[in-house]
């Protein structure tokens, strides 16, 4: 039996109270289309559509008002199990460390969750270059830092392994066949950049560097424009990039690690359990 993640139910939970996708959205802070994604998701694991829509309408189907029902259910016991193992809402501030594309993705339920039921806590979130960010926590600048490592580090410990895909515009004309691959990447020290280029040089493969920046909006708009290819884990493929089927090497996973100071506050150690948790989810 597949598992139903929480982030899918409070996403459908919400949806299903306020009858819009936009409303929803603005309620738990998080764009229309990872609410949406969030929807499709879950009617994939259920296998059945649990809304019923129209041009002006969202409506719960007869599975969805089945659903929504345990939905509720489950969402408050997860609650009171919170309150229960991790004791009130804390307070004080918690310096995150975060990669764009996971800031982004799925982690933002996880972060709004958080701050919800935490009102008093300041989250400080800082995004960045995986190696800016282990390079800030050893500078203090940071309490927990989820991000990339490269193959062989030690930083942190595993809490994901997502894989990588070469991904382009489906209106260019790249589709990874080219004879010098036109690349657009990340500036150094950029896990994603480094597994680029060490899978293409151990291939054989020539390439060029077409774009740099450090800006995954920026990225994707290249990539869109037919600039180059790039390559993005799974989950982040960003809207209007499509997987290449190509001729291109395998780019293998990258594993996301969570590093901390050695020793942070309750509400630091609570922050990072979601995070560990949410990072895990499919």
């Amino acid at each position: 039996m597949r598992p139903l993640p929480t982030e899918l139910l409070r996403s459908f939970v919400i949806v299903a109270d306020t009858a819009n996708f936009t409303v929803a959205s603005e309620r738990i802070s998080l764009s229309q289309s990872t609410v949406s994604q969030h929807i499709r998701r879950l009617e994939d694991l259920v296998g059945v559509p649990l809304f019923e829509r129209d041009t002006r309408n969202v409506r719960l189907s007869r599975h969805g008002e089945a659903l929504h029902r345990y939905a509720l259910q489950i969402l408050k016991l997860m609650d009171e199990a919170m309150t229960t193992v991790c004791g009130p809402p804390l307070n004080g501030t918690v310096r995150l460390g975060l990669p764009e594309d996971f800031a982004s993705s799925r982690l933002a339920q996880g972060l709004a969750s958080f701050v919800q039921r935490n009102p008093d806590v300041e989250l400080v979130i800082s995004t960045g270059l995986s190696g800016d960010l282990f390079r800030e926590l050893d500078e203090n600048k940071h309490d927990l830092v989820f991000a990339k490592r490269l193959s062989g580090s030690q930083r942190g410990y595993v809490v994901s392994r997502e894989r990588l895909y070469w991904c382009g515009s489906p209106n260019s004309s790249l589709m990874g066949n080219e004879s010098i691959l036109p690349l657009v990447v990340h500036p150094e020290p950029s896990v994603t950049r480094t597994r680029i280029f060490e899978t293409l040089k151990a291939a054989g493969r020539p390439y060029r560097v077409a774009v740099v920046s450090s800006s995954i909006v920026v990225i994707q708009a290249a990539v869109s424009a037919g600039l180059g290819i790039s390559a993005f884990a799974g989950y982040v493929i960003p809207e209007g990039l499509i997987p290449l089927a190509g001729d291109l090497p395998d780019l293998g996973v990258l594993e996301y690690v969570i590093d901390r100071q050695p020793s942070v506050s309750e509400a630091a150690a609570a922050l990072e359990l979601i995070i560990a948790d949410t990072a895990k989810q499919p």
